[in-house]
């Protein structure tokens, strides 16, 4: 794996931008555009930062809440 913080970027940056893209459109009602970019972007938070980091933890808290929601 590539170490990013040498290339000047932070890890998990492109995560928290997706997940912030995609809580725009579940608040905008499109949950299906919302849904699987969290969805995406939790896998990539998983791999990428871990699935006990806080940053992860709010995208699949995020995704749940985008799942429980009436479309």
């Amino acid at each position: 794996m590539p170490d990013l913080a040498a290339q000047g970027r932070r890890p998990g940056a492109c995560e928290v931008t997706r997940n912030n893209l995609a809580y725009a459109y579940a608040s905008a009602g499109n949950l299906g555009r919302a849904t699987p970019l969290y969805e995406q972007t939790l896998a990539d938070s998983v791999r990428v930062l871990g699935a006990d980091h806080p940053q992860t933890k709010m995208v699949r808290g995020n995704l749940a809440a985008a799942r429980q929601h009436p479309q």
